[in-house]
C-alpha cells in the first residue's frame, strides 16, 4: 500500500488521541468562555457553517468526478443536502432553526454512515445507483424543509432528561457508529482524506453530545456544540485539500517516471487518497 508504514500509523492514532482529548475537555473549558448571546453572533456561526459544507460539498463532488469512487458521492451528496437545510435555516425563525438543525444533524449522519456501503460491496457496484444518490439527497432536504415550514414547530428542550435536548442523540449515534466503521475499514492508516474525516466525524460526534447537553439556545454546551460542528467541516475540508494535492503530486511523479527523470522511488513514498 502506497505510504504505508507503521511511522505513520503510530503519529496519526497519537493525533486521534489528542484530538479525542480536546474535545473531551473542550466542555469543560469553553463553559468558562463568555460567549455573546446576541442574534449577530448566532448568525456569524450560522453563517459560518453554511460556507465551510457548501464548499465541503462542492470539493467532494469535485473529488467524486476525478476519481470515481462512490463513497465520495455519499458524502458529497450529504454535505449539498445539509447546505441546502442550512442555508434555509438562516432565513427563518429560530425555533424552525432549532428544528432544523435537529433534522439536518440526522440528514448528514444518515448519509455519512451510507457512504461506507461502497466499501464493504466494492467499488464500482453503485455506479448505476449515481442519480438516485443526488436525487435522494436534495429530494430528502426538500421535503424536510417543507415539513418544518408547515408543521408546527418543536421545542428541543425537554428539562426532565439528564440530556436536554434528548432529539440529538439519534445523529450522535450515527456519526459514532460512521466513525467506528471508518475506523474498522483502516484506510485512516494510509489515506489523507479518510484519516481527516474520521477526525471529522469525531467532532461530530462530540458536537451532537454537547448540542445534547445544552440546557437553553446559546449557553455554553450549545456554543460549544455549534463550534464542534463547524471544525468537523474544517477537518473534513483539510482532507479534501490533502487528498487532492496528494492526488497532484503523483500525477506530477508519473510525469517525470514516464519521461526517465526519477526512478520511482519518490512516487512510492507518495500517500494515495
Amino acid at each position: 500500500m502506497i505510504g504505508f508504514n507503521q511511522q505513520t500509523i503510530a503519529r496519526r492514532k497519537l493525533t486521534m488521541t489528542i484530538v479525542v482529548l480536546i474535545l473531551l475537555a473542550s466542555f469543560f473549558v469553553l463553559r468558562a468562555v463568555p460567549w455573546p448571546k446576541d442574534a449577530v453572533f448566532q448568525a456569524m456561526l450560522g453563517m459560518a457553517s453554511f460556507s465551510l459544507v457548501s464548499f465541503v460539498a462542492v470539493m467532494t463532488f469535485i473529488k467524486f468526478f476525478t476519481r470515481k469512487k462512490n463513497k465520495y458521492l455519499f458524502i458529497g451528496s450529504a454535505f449539498l443536502g445539509t447546505a441546502i437545510l442550512e442555508g434555509y435555516s438562516l432565513l427563518t425563525s429560530s425555533s424552525v432553526g432549532a428544528t432544523l438543525w435537529t433534522t439536518s444533524r440526522i440528514f448528514l449522519s444518515t448519509f455519512l454512515l451510507l457512504s461506507l456501503k461502497s466499501w464493504r460491496e466494492g467499488e464500482g457496484v453503485q455506479k448505476a445507483l449515481k442519480p438516485r444518490v443526488y436525487i435522494s439527497a436534495v429530494s430528502s432536504a426538500v421535503l424536510i424543509i417543507a415539513a418544518v415550514t408547515l408543521l408546527q414547530s418543536f421545542d428541543p428542550y425537554w428539562r426532565f432528561l439528564i440530556f436536554r435536548r434528548p432529539l440529538e442523540i439519534p445523529a450522535a449515534l450515527l456519526f459514532g457508529i460512521a466513525a467506528f466503521g471508518y475506523w474498522k475499514k483502516g484506510y485512516w492508516k494510509f489515506k489523507f482524506f479518510e484519516f481527516w474525516f474520521l477526525l471529522s466525524l469525531i467532532a461530530a460526534f462530540f458536537a451532537q453530545i454537547y448540542m445534547a447537553l445544552s440546557g437553553q439556545f446559546t449557553d455554553a454546551a450549545f456554543n460549544t456544540g455549534y463550534v464542534l460542528k463547524i471544525l468537523s467541516y474544517l477537518f473534513s475540508l483539510v482532507g479534501l485539500f490533502m487528498s487532492t494535492y496528494a492526488a497532484f503530486e503523483e500525477i506530477e511523479a508519473e510525469k517525470k517516471i514516464h519521461a526517465g527523470h526519477t526512478s520511482g522511488a519518490y512516487y512510492l513514498k507518495t500517500e494515495k487518497s
